[in-house]
Formats: C-alpha cells, sequence, structure tokens
C-alpha cells in the first residue's frame, strides 16, 4: 500500500451513542484504501463505548480516557495515530465518500500544504444529502499560498465580514500538525479555532478541494454553550493565542483588525451579564487600536437603539426582553 499513504482518522467521543455508529460507517465508506480508526472515547456513560467496540475490523481502534475533554482526547489520537496525513471527525457528523481521496490526491502533490472542502449544514433528522453549503461560507474557500492572508480574511480583517471552517473540513500533512503543536486543553467552545490558526500558519497553503464534503449536523445538545463565564473566558484565552500565533506573522493594521473583531463580539456577547469580564476585553480591544462597535443581532427596534444610544443600551434591552 506504499503508493497509498496511510490516513488516520481521530475521533473524539462523548456520549455520542445516538450519532456513532452512523460516523463510524462514514469512515469505512471511504473510498480511500489505506486508512486507520481512532477512537478516543472520553468517559461516555451512554453505551458509546460499547458502539465502538462492535466495529471488530484489524484497523479501527478504540482507546479510552476519563472524561477530559475533546481536545485531550484528539491529543490522544494524534499520539496513537501512525498515518502520514491526520483527519479529525466530530462523532455525530459525516463525510462523503471520497473526501478523504479527493484530498490526499490533490496534496500528494502540494508537500507541506492543507485541504479544506465545503461544509453542509444539516438539523438532526434531515437527510444531509438535501441540504447544500452555505453560500456565505463559501465565500471564504480558497486555495491560497499566503496562510497568513488566508486566515486574516477567514477572520474579517479585510472587509469585516468573517466566517468559521469547521473541524471535519481538513485534511492534514503529519509534518504540519507536528509543526503546529497539540491541541490546548483547557476549556474553550473555540479551542478549534485556535488550534486551526497554528495549522494553518504552519502549513505552505491551502488547497481547497472542490466536489467533497463535510456533513455538520447541527443539534441542541452539539450547540456549544457560551452563556457560562468559564466558557466565554475560554474563548478570550483562546483569542488571546489567535493573537500571539498571527502576531508572530504579521501585525499590520488588518491582522489587528482580525483579532479586534473577534473580541468585539465577545464583549457583546458577554455584556451585561459579566461586566467585569467586559470591561477587561475592552481592556484588550484598546491596545489594538480604536474601533467601533456594530455586531448587535437582533430586529429593527435592537439597531435602531444601538445607533441612537450605543451598543450597551441596546444589549441591555436584549438582555432583559429576554428574562421577560
Amino acid at each position: 500500500m506504499s503508493e497509498f499513504p496511510l490516513v488516520s482518522i481521530i475521533i473524539p467521543v462523548y456520549n455520542a451513542a445516538q450519532y456513532l455508529a452512523a460516523t463510524i460507517q462514514t469512515v469505512i465508506d471511504q473510498t480511500w484504501p489505506n486508512k486507520e480508526l481512532l477512537i478516543i472515547d472520553d468517559g461516555s456513560i451512554d453505551g458509546s463505548l460499547t458502539i465502538a467496540r462492535q466495529f471488530d475490523q484489524p484497523w479501527i481502534k478504540v482507546f479510552e480516557q476519563k472524561n477530559s475533554g475533546a481536545s485531550v482526547a484528539r491529543n490522544l489520537g494524534i499520539s496513537k495515530a501512525s498515518g502520514q496525513f491526520m483527519q479529525f471527525l466530530d462523532a455525530d457528523d459525516l463525510l462523503s465518500p471520497d473526501k478523504i481521496k479527493l484530498q490526499v490526491n490533490a496534496l500528494m502533490a502540494q508537500p507541506g500544504k492543507i485541504a479544506v472542502c465545503s461544509t453542509v449544514h444539516f438539523n438532526n433528522g434531515e437527510n444531509h444529502l438535501n441540504n447544500r453549503p452555505s453560500a456565505y461560507e463559501e465565500q471564504f474557500l480558497f486555495s491560497a499560498d499566503d496562510p497568513v492572508h488566508f486566515l486574516i480574511n477567514l477572520w474579517g480583517g479585510y472587509r469585516d465580514k468573517g466566517s468559521m471552517i469547521q473541524t471535519n473540513a481538513w485534511l492534514m500533512p503529519r509534518s504540519v500538525i507536528q509543526r503546529a503543536g497539540a491541541w490546548e486543553e483547557f476549556y474553550s467552545p473555540d479551542d478549534d479555532g485556535e488550534y486551526f490558526s497554528r495549522v494553518i500558519l504552519a502549513s505552505n497553503g491551502i488547497v481547497y478541494v472542490e466536489g467533497c464534503f463535510n456533513y455538520y449536523r447541527k443539534t441542541l445538545q452539539g450547540l456549544a454553550n457560551r452563556n457560562s463565564l468559564k466558557a466565554l473566558e475560554g474563548c478570550y484565552q483562546s483569542i488571546l493565542l489567535k493573537q500571539k500565533n498571527l502576531f508572530k506573522n504579521s501585525q499590520s493594521s488588518v491582522a489587528k483588525f482580525a483579532i479586534a473583531r473577534q473580541l468585539i463580539f465577545l464583549a457583546v456577547e458577554s455584556y451585561p451579564k459579566y461586566p467585569e469580564f467586559t470591561k477587561q476585553i475592552m481592556s484588550s480591544i484598546n491596545e489594538l487600536g480604536q474601533y467601533s462597535f456594530t455586531p448587535i443581532e437582533g430586529g429593527p427596534v435592537t439597531r435602531k437603539l444601538s445607533r441612537w444610544f450605543g451598543w450597551k443600551f441596546a444589549r441591555l434591552f436584549q438582555y432583559f426582553m429576554h428574562k421577560k
């Protein structure tokens, strides 16, 4: 199989029994002939481990750890993996059958680059094949020889419009992962954003591969809970690490705005529930420059209040209306 480099697929699992069999099957169905699947059970109590062990094939390996979080599980998976290429996959998501094949073939001719594909969002219970990728997100997917430009554009540094790329969309050479380093293991809903900022910057460029898809399942359980102070503080820490990663390569005005923009959204999200934490975020924003606050989501009344009286007043209005 030397002509077909080994691909390691790493699935962290925590209480995903409802979806896990379908996710494992999507790996089995991959048309790439040389692969290994590493399932890391993160202390599940719902039967996920039993389901994982039912797939009795020599290339499917199951590991256990006490409940420590997905990032710890992914790091364990990396340490156990033998592949020349690596694919992360969440335990409730799916891949198109030729996703890995097309991306590996694209990367074989371009050493040191990483591959990305389109993501299709679907609600739990929907047929994922009936949906199409987001036209908005597609604007940010392209091949690039300049990782810094790609990242600044993704974070909205050039035109105040940004996006995100879901974890499963990527395929990476082991060499790039080794340069990027391990996943940070503190709790953060934005752990993937921070990790992939390092992966992108450690690469020689990005290859956008058309015709294959990452299918991202949207569930109430799977939505990142950003309401707690711990979650918001984790996001803040991730953004500061993103800043550190990016500023090693560029401290241009657009790079600073790409970071400030994320902090602005976080400040708006944190206020008025956590006013002292909001002040801390504002201090970090002010160190980057003077930026106006515009990301108030809501109806026309909220947007008008923001224009007339400022974003804090509009957020207070939203907060107390929601409490009613």
